[in-house]
């Protein structure tokens, strides 16, 4: 008994050491007619325990520094086992010198199939394709952890680019739905994300994620309008993304996930003039043209 008590323990221990995310997964299955949903929560428990259980990187990190993780998986079909769905993903970091959190990444994938067997572990494995369920999702931990490293520090996320890049090729190998250059609209899908991340195309990307957060963020505490200053600059130099790529997948997922704190970051507090920032968040994402001539 003894014994069982320590492994026990010892995976108890390692679970804790290895964790980088603080996961919440809802599986919503209110668009198809299914009437007992243990499968359904079981998907969810199995999910969280995948990515908290996993170690992904040989950091150590304090309770305050994981990555928060939300995973909404919207399932428009299931039968058999196998789920048909879309799934978004949302992740956070905190602020320096505050209680505040930021908003990191936030994606929806609409090309998601897998299989799933109630109960089953989820299983996955760096060097071969194990299932298209795990490798959706380490696919995306990858992404998230390579995006979170570069809002602290210039160019440190490549090792889990090339991670995720590895992922998909062994998944095309296998000829997994959803993974090659051909799903979703134009370029927003998997494989155009991570061809563009793993490539020079993402420089200005990697920079703003940077100065951003390190030099706009996480100065709030002490220089709000240098702050600003350097929050509108980082934005500014995105223009050359926009120049070579219009629409690009890069500048959606950074306006995607940043408009609505771009908005509340200029629309009060210390005076700073914004007429230059509107015209250049018009320029770099039209889209959201409303919320910034709100800022007039």
């Amino acid at each position: 008994m003894k014994k069982y008590s320590f492994l026990f323990s010892f995976f108890l221990i390692q679970l804790v050491f290895s964790q980088q995310f603080n996961t919440s997964v809802v599986v919503n299955f209110e668009s198809i007619n299914q009437t007992n949903n243990s499968v359904f929560k079981n998907l969810e428990n199995s999910i969280k325990l995948f990515i908290e259980s996993t170690k992904w990187s040989d950091d150590n990190l304090d309770q305050y520094e994981l990555i928060n993780l939300n995973i909404l998986f919207n399932v428009t079909r299931f039968s058999d086992n196998f789920f048909v769905g879309n799934m978004e993903f949302q992740s956070d970091r905190p602020v320096l010198n505050s209680t505040y959190s930021t908003p990191i990444f936030k994606y929806v994938d609409k090309n998601i199939q897998f299989e799933y067997v109630e109960f089953e572990s989820i299983v996955f494995n760096q060097t071969q394709f194990s299932s298209n369920l795990s490798s959706i999702l380490a696919f995306y931990v990858n992404i998230i952890l390579g995006i979170d490293k570069e809002s602290y520090e210039l160019n440190s996320g490549d090792y889990f680019f090339n991670s995720a890049k590895n992922i998909l090729n062994l998944a095309n190998q296998n000829n997994n739905f959803g993974w090659d250059s051909s799903f979703s609209d134009g370029k927003n899908n998997k494989f155009w994300l991570i061809q563009t991340l793993s490539t020079d195309e993402s420089k200005e990307f990697k920079a703003f994620y940077y100065n951003y957060h390190v030099n706009g963020l996480d100065l709030m505490s002490e220089n709000i309008f240098e702050a600003k200053s350097n929050i509108s600059i980082s934005i500014f130099n995105l223009k050359p993304i926009q120049r070579r790529s219009p629409n690009s997948i890069l500048l959606k997922i950074i306006f995607d996930t940043k408009s609505d704190e771009i908005k509340q970051i200029f629309s009060g507090g210390i005076y700073f003039d914004n007429s230059k920032l509107i015209n250049h968040l018009n320029y770099l994402s039209p889209f959201f043209s409303n919320k910034w001539n709100s800022l007039r």
